[in-house]
């Protein structure tokens, strides 16, 4: 049944990114402003993904963003940002489930369950890709951007 519903997505051209709380835990934090504030922020941040508004994921960016990413690599100094400009980071779906979520110092940790479909010249292309990840979110220039990430891929 899953697989019919990624089917019909694909072939409506529908690209959708949203996340949803995983326990009572991450519903209760979403409403610390804080939090709330970078869980909008993810909003932006995937949907510009599912969108390929290059220059909105680049903007949800910190200047010094550190990623563990799934292809088993470290992208530093802006890799991911151009990574996604060449069609290398694009989905069209981003579906993500926070199981924890909370202040870390004055930043915001998020870990969880994330589920895309990538697109385009993109690894995995056309197939769902299950994925763990931590992010950890500051406020930059009066801003929440991402600044540092892991992904592993579970399952293809």
């Amino acid at each position: 049944m899953k697989h019919l519903a990624w089917t019909a997505l694909m072939l409506t051209g529908y690209a959708t990114a949203e996340w949803k709380a995983a326990n009572e835990q991450v519903t209760a934090a979403a409403k610390e402003p804080q939090i709330a504030a970078v869980l909008e922020a993810v909003n932006a941040l995937d949907a510009a993904l599912v969108k390929d508004n290059h220059a909105a994921f680049a903007a949800g960016l910190a200047k010094d963003l550190v990623v563990n990413n799934p292809q088993n690599g470290i992208s530093i100094s802006g890799a991911t940002g151009r990574r996604n400009t060449a069609g290398l980071i694009s989905y069209s779906s981003y579906i993500r489930s926070v199981e924890y979520a909370g202040m870390h110092g004055d930043m915001v940790l998020l870990m969880g369950d994330e589920r895309v479909m990538p697109k385009g010249d993109s690894t995995l292309s056309g197939k769902e890709v299950r994925r763990r990840f931590t992010d950890l979110w500051k406020m930059e220039d009066g801003r929440w951007v991402l600044t540092v990430r892991q992904s592993t891929i579970v399952a293809p």
